[in-house]
């Protein structure tokens, strides 16, 4: 099939979006995170002057679970699992517009991630825990205040811990960016249920591509 590059852009940042919630879950159920895809979503909140929605992320194949979730979650065959996903991922939709209509919490945030390559600098990985600290923060001070918040559910014993917070706060940001890059693109909730199979045709075609 043919896609225009809006049509492209709108699948690759809806393909992030599903996997920051990919894990999300993770974290919340496991404990656990895939450091490589973690870094690359923490990533793209820096990346404010890139030339393409894909370069945001690095490249596509820093996407690529994001893209197999995203083919898994249109598919026919759904688990329970990919329900809580979808809550997520429609939750952080939402927000983004909410978002949207608050000009100056959208400039304070921009301010503050600003600030964060130099942090960086100084403690020497944007994977250190002071700098995924300072990301959960900026949400909490922000997003969190918007409503309906968004409830993470899976086990006590891990979302209780103040490292697992932070990460989770930490990508839920990250998931407002790619929110962000999904309307900026065109992308509507209701494509969800007119556009699916379109959507899925061509993260196929990525999930294919070099």
């Amino acid at each position: 099939m043919t896609m225009n590059d809006r049509e492209r852009d709108r699948v690759i940042a809806l393909a992030a979006l599903v996997q920051t919630v990919t894990l999300v879950r993770q974290i919340a159920e496991t404990g656990q995170v895939n450091q490589a895809e973690f870094e690359t979503l923490l990533h793209s909140l820096l990346a404010i002057d890139a030339a393409t929605t894909e370069t945001v992320y690095g490249d596509l194949s820093q996407l690529k679970p994001g893209i197999k979730q995203l083919n898994k979650q249109l598919s026919d065959k759904k688990s329970k699992a990919d329900t809580t996903l979808l809550r997520y991922i429609i939750s952080l939709l939402h927000l983004e517009r909410k978002l949207a209509k608050r000009p100056a919490m959208l400039d304070l945030i921009s301010r503050e991630i600003e600030q964060i390559p130099q942090q960086i600098d100084y403690f020497g990985d944007i994977n250190n825990p002071q700098i995924i600290a300072r990301f959960a923060d900026i949400y909490h001070r922000t997003i969190s205040e918007l409503s309906p918040r968004i409830q993470v559910h899976g086990n006590p014993q891990f979302l209780q811990q103040p490292d697992n917070i932070n990460r989770i706060r930490a990508l839920l940001l990250a998931g407002i960016r790619a929110a962000i890059l999904w309307h900026q693109k065109g992308g509507r909730r209701w494509q969800f249920i007119f556009q699916s199979n379109k959507i899925l045709e061509i993260s196929t075609e990525l999930y294919s591509s070099d």
